[in-house]
């Protein structure tokens, strides 16, 4: 029985020890497989709890980067807000890394299309993915 006692006491340590070392993300502005009539202004992510941004990138549906209009934040904040430049229409995929103040980091994804837009879809720049013979 003594056993039982320690063995539950240890759980219930290391459960409330993981519980606090996670602090996911609880929001982010536009939502995971939102499809927007116009592409957003800004990006917003909400974690639970204080976290550093380290590291926020933005792709579109080719894989390729979107640079955004700033860095995050070096400072442990819960709320984040990122300016966007104007996107195509398409989709695309918010890669994040942070990192909360017991140093644990934590990642995580989210995506959104776009239906309509004042920029242009990416084109083709002429090498299509087909062999002539």
């Amino acid at each position: 029985m003594k056993v039982f006692k320690v063995l539950t006491a240890m759980i219930l340590v290391t459960v409330s020890t993981l519980a606090a070392a996670h602090s996911g993300l609880k929001a982010s502005m536009p939502a995971n497989g939102a499809m927007l009539n116009h592409p957003p202004q800004v990006l917003s992510l909400e974690f639970v709890s204080d976290v550093r941004l380290v590291k926020l990138k933005l792709t579109d549906e080719a894989g390729k980067t979107i640079k955004l209009g700033s860095k995050p934040d070096k400072a442990f904040s819960s709320k984040f807000q990122l300016p966007v430049p104007d996107l195509a229409v398409g989709s695309y995929q918010v890669n994040w890394l942070a990192m909360g103040k017991d140093a644990h980091k934590m990642t995580g994804e989210f995506s959104f299309m776009v239906h309509s837009s004042s920029k242009k879809p990416a084109t083709d720049d002429g090498h299509s993915n087909h062999n002539h013979e």
